[in-house]
């Protein structure tokens, strides 16, 4: 349950890339709000450089999720150490952020709130919860020892080693 969870998050994460993405008016208004000299051409190819790079970004991110939650399906234990840290400090950011947009924080700022951006965040907040208490769960804890016996040497053969 857990590598799927952590993979729903990943895909969250892209579609929550994606709404962004697709305000190039937002995107627009930011470069020039940086540099306002630029000429339009050199503004669209700026955010033509922010899209590319973020679409390959989170199809990076995605594949690597995906990649680290079949190792831990695997019983690989650093994959499970991986993910922990990482949610956590996902997690950690992101309830830091809802704090921050609920406080008004954001708009206090001058940045604007994207309801279906929030909703996502919120949504991917809690799968990402999901998935960490899942994978150290008492069941997932015997699982993850029962696989790492099989990846362990076997203890030497008394006669391997002759004196």
């Amino acid at each position: 349950m857990a590598r799927w969870l952590w993979i729903a998050s990943a895909l969250l994460s892209a579609v929550r890339t994606y709404l962004v993405l697709a305000d190039r008016q937002g995107l627009r208004d930011q470069v020039t709000s940086v540099e306002p000299t630029l000429p339009m051409q050199q503004v669209e190819a700026v955010v033509n450089g922010e899209i590319i790079l973020a679409v390959l970004i989170a199809v990076g991110i995605v594949g690597l999720y995906v990649l680290v939650a079949n190792k831990m399906v695997a019983g690989r234990a650093w994959a499970r150490v991986l993910l922990t840290f990482f949610g956590v400090i996902f997690v950690l950011l992101g309830g830091l952020g809802m704090v921050g947009v609920a406080d008004g924080l954001a708009a206090t700022q001058g940045l604007s709130v994207d309801p279906a951006e929030v909703a996502l965040s919120a949504v991917g907040l809690v799968v990402e919860v999901i998935a960490l208490a899942a994978m150290w769960l008492p069941s997932s804890n015997t699982y993850f020892r029962a696989t790492a016996a099989q990846f362990a040497l076997p203890p030497p053969r008394q006669d391997q080693f002759p004196r």
